[in-house]
């Protein structure tokens, strides 16, 4: 409930606005109440009853956030958390009935498809079929379904593995965030349960995943909320570092191409994972830091083009700003969202791949 975050609301309500400049929304909009700022007071308004989801513009102000917590990395205050925030208006506000024309389209197209993509993923790999899933084993592939939008991750993936030796089974359902970051909680809370029990029916003890947001909810929702995989969380590129400390993965000759790694939001300001990609990338190709980099990372802007592509897109343009003037000629990133956003954006001028492809 969004009364639960009145404390941390108030705190972010009466700052001076150290963050203002940190929202990639609040760049693009122009709009203060966008601002990190701008969103608790709009959230204290309601508590207060001062404003109402009758309002657009309140409704508004709540669906324009990436979730990307840029904000936390500029603010002094340990106790304000904007994203979990805007979650919880979020879920009071499909609980209303005044969820956005946009986001109600949204669920109608995940529950056709069960993806967020409104078409099928699975057919096109041979993989996933019943013959081609792998055999038992404790490590677990969940691929979720941004992985399978992009046949070249999945299959960098299938192949690390066979290469390595290491045996699988793979997972190929979504793993709940969308319908989660949309407000949808109750019926992200139904997903996360069949997710939940073909997890544990699997005996996996370690969940491999390319998807960094399905890293997060695997990691941190799930059991927040009482889902208790019983199995280690790791996104790919530690469980390459893994491999590689262990002996059974040796790089090939390193690139002589400049290289720029983008730092994708789940990923490092979430997960906290900024190392590994970066000792993998350091032994495969030439790395040149971008201007802003680990927690101050700028958006690839995904979590706003279902809703606001306007915006979307020009928060993907700021973050290939920061990009390009690495002056790189490739780009790597470790999520397969933000590589999808960017090589759409960037089309042929700059070469954009996943981690996995490098090895």
């Amino acid at each position: 409930m969004l009364k639960d975050y009145l404390h941390k609301i108030k705190l972010c309500a009466a700052c001076p606005k150290m963050c203002r400049f940190a929202c990639p929304v609040a760049e693009v909009e122009k709009k203060e109440r966008v601002t990190p700022w701008g969103k608790s007071l709009t959230a204290f308004l309601v508590l207060e009853g001062k404003l109402s989801y009758d309002d657009p513009d309140v409704v508004d102000t709540f669906y324009s956030c990436c979730m990307c917590k840029n904000c936390k990395s500029y603010c002094l205050v340990d106790d304000v958390d904007i994203p979990a925030m805007i979650q919880a208006g979020r879920e009071e506000i499909v609980a209303a009935k005044k969820e956005p024309e946009e986001i109600k389209q949204f669920l109608v197209h995940f529950k056709e498809f069960n993806n967020p993509f409104g078409k099928d993923l699975k057919t096109p790999h041979p993989s996933l079929s019943p013959e081609g899933r792998g055999g038992l084993s404790d490590v677990l592939y969940f691929t979720g379904c941004s992985t399978l939008l992009d046949k070249d991750i999945f299959n960098s993936t299938i192949n690390l593995f066979n290469k390595t030796g290491q045996g699988y089974s793979i997972f190929s359902d979504c793993c709940g965030f969308p319908l989660w970051a949309s407000g949808y909680a109750e019926d992200a809370r139904g997903l996360m349960a069949k997710v939940k029990e073909a997890v544990l029916s699997s005996g996996a003890k370690k969940i491999i995943t390319s998807c960094p947001a399905c890293a997060y909810m695997l990691k941190s929702i799930y059991p927040a909320i009482g889902f208790n995989l019983s199995a280690e969380i790791f996104h790919i590129s530690q469980f390459i570092e893994i491999l590689a400390k262990e002996g059974r993965l040796q790089f090939s000759r390193k690139s002589d191409i400049d290289t720029a790694y983008h730092d994708s939001c789940f990923l490092g300001r979430y997960l906290n994972i900024y190392d590994a990609p970066r000792n993998i990338l350091s032994e495969l190709a030439f790395l040149k830091e971008a201007a802003k980099k680990k927690e101050y990372s700028i958006c690839c802007g995904a979590g706003l083009y279902h809703f606001k592509p306007k915006t979307a897109k020009g928060i993907t343009d700021i973050a290939l700003e920061n990009i390009k003037q690495a002056d790189a000629k490739q780009m790597i990133t470790a999520c397969p969202t933000c590589k999808r956003i960017f090589s759409e954006a960037l089309a042929d001028e700059i070469s954009v791949k996943d981690l996995t492809e490098l090895i």
